[in-house]
């Protein structure tokens, strides 16, 4: 048995570097294996943001701007679990981590064959996204077998503890060997906090959803939400990209918004935060948002729906359902007047900053990877 604190050989993948919390997250743990003297390889379309060199891009043979539709996908998941056997026998790789189960599921042959322990982060529920965006029956149920099949004989940690008791309880035949919670953590920065202090308070002030636009994020809700609120006394910033771009700029234009709503587009977290005066979170489902957690960490009041995912780090007036618009609005004027009377002096509900979501999150990754 080698020793526990021994370097290992570790391999993942994943499709392509893109914005969001999910790449954000996968890039800090493989830094965080590399900062310990472990040796990454990853396969992927386009090389990540890494330059290590313990760090290994082994490229998957696909045009860089073609990586979408049916024929890609079907394309990686048919030949990327060849690809990534010939790289953990070529390497001796002795540990696998994968974020999401589809990833895992390409794995899996390489777990089985090398007889090595495989990681896989859930930090989404794939099937309740599909069931909101409305995919067919028939594809909802290739998926629930497939991330069955992803994560039977794997070590499982999910974002929520929401999300890992739903994992569980749908699977009776496939089953992992080891279940958890890996949350993320929240992260200060005190150069935004530092600009927080400086700047002018005052209306109108600086509302903001910030994430994918898409269905699941429900940012048509609080396009109705604005509504009734005046620009003179807040705006709405909407940040990030997503399929749902087009179909919100026509609702703004159909009712008149273009005055109190603005799309902002995909923007580095360090350069929002210190500008928004309340973070409005109105999702159908998340895994453990980053934007609410960022929010807290750089001393931003959020208001967010009413799910068990928010509910497990939010609490309070922080949590309204999405059933009660009108309370949405009077919320939102409450917090925003408690700002206006006191600056940037707002303090995040009970539960906000619960001891539990301030820990170092790349030391708990660490050990749920290389000590299995």
């Amino acid at each position: 048995m080698p020793a526990r604190n021994k370097t290992k050989t570790v391999l993942t993948c994943y499709y392509r570097p893109k914005p969001g919390g999910f790449c954000k997250r996968l890039f800090r743990a493989i830094r965080a294996l590399l900062d310990r003297g472990h040796t990454v390889h990853y396969l992927a379309v386009v090389r990540f943001p890494i330059d290590h060199p313990n760090c290994h891009f082994h490229r998957f043979p696909w045009p860089e701007t073609r990586t979408s539709g049916y024929l890609f996908w079907a394309f990686f998941h048919l030949f990327a679990p060849l690809q990534l056997l010939l790289i953990g026998f070529r390497y001796h790789v002795d540990r696998l981590f994968a974020f999401g189960h589809n990833y895992a599921l390409l794995l899996q042959p390489v777990r089985l064959l090398r007889h090595v322990p495989l990681v896989v982060f859930v930090r989404a529920d794939t099937i309740e996204n599909h069931r909101i965006i409305g995919r067919p029956d028939w594809l909802i149920a290739l998926e629930h077998l497939l991330e069955g099949l992803a994560i039977v004989g794997t070590r499982m940690y999910g974002v929520s503890e929401t999300l890992t008791r739903k994992i569980i309880k749908r699977h009776r035949l496939f089953t992992p060997l080891e279940t958890g919670v890996l949350r993320n953590d929240v992260v200060c920065s005190p150069g935004v906090r530092k600009k927080r202090a400086a700047r002018k308070i005052g209306p109108p002030f600086h509302l903001a959803c910030v994430g994918v636009l898409e269905p699941r994020k429900n940012q048509r809700f609080l396009l109705e939400i604005i509504k009734e609120i005046k620009p003179e006394q807040a705006q709405l910033y909407l940040y990030g990209t997503g399929p749902d771009k087009e179909i919100l700029k026509e609702q703004v234009q159909r009712n008149g918004l273009e005055d109190r709503v603005y799309f902002m587009g995909w923007v580095e977290a360090e350069q929002i935060w210190y500008n928004v005066d309340l973070l409005l979170m109105p999702s159908l489902h998340e895994g453990a948002p980053n934007a609410v957690l960022e929010a807290m960490g750089n001393g931003v009041p959020v208001l967010a729906s009413d799910i068990p995912e928010h509910r497990e780090i939010l609490s309070g007036e922080s949590v309204v359902a999405l059933s009660e618009p009108r309370n949405w609005v009077s919320v939102i004027q409450r917090k925003l007047a408690n700002i206006d009377r006191n600056g940037d002096k707002e303090r995040p509900t009970e539960g906000q900053l619960a001891q539990s979501l301030k820990f170092k999150w790349d030391d708990r990754l660490i050990s749920c990877i290389i000590l299995t």
